[in-house]
């Protein structure tokens, strides 16, 4: 096969991937705030920018994990022993691999009622995310 062929060849085959790829249309973003869903840590509830904060590494965003324990389960257990501390002090405790332990779940630097009325009780019971990220459930996601 002559160079010039090859060449061809691989021209063609450049076209064809391209035309098609073209086809794939824009990629979904279920909670309209510009991060795609393959890679949002929260991808039903907007949360870019400093808001998609993920405090303690686990692939869930802060705005949709309410399981401080790392149990994939938002339950009393983290109310109790994680939330309920940290409430009177405004601040995030660490976890057992010292990283903050999420309770700030709305981001902005304090823990308060915000952070228990508008996110950890609507996800109460239930399971964090759903997250696009394909590490979501270990720590460190990153």
């Amino acid at each position: 096969m002559s160079f010039t062929m090859k060449i061809a060849g691989m021209a063609l085959a450049i076209a064809f991937f391209v035309s098609q790829s073209s086809f794939a249309g824009p990629a979904t973003d279920t909670d309209s705030d510009g991060v795609p869903d393959v890679i949002d840590n929260c991808s039903t509830i907007a949360n870019a920018g400093t808001a998609g904060c993920d405090s303690d590494l686990d692939g869930y965003g802060n705005a949709c994990d309410g399981d401080y324990d790392q149990n994939l389960t938002t339950n009393s257990n983290d109310f109790l022993n994680v939330f309920l501390p940290d409430f009177p002090t405004g601040t995030m405790s660490t976890n057992a691999a010292g990283n903050p332990n999420g309770t700030d779940n709305d981001c902005n630097g304090v823990v308060n009622g915000n952070d228990f009325l508008n996110v950890f009780l609507p996800l109460f019971p239930g399971t964090p995310g759903p997250s696009g990220l394909s590490c979501a459930g270990t720590a460190p996601c990153l």
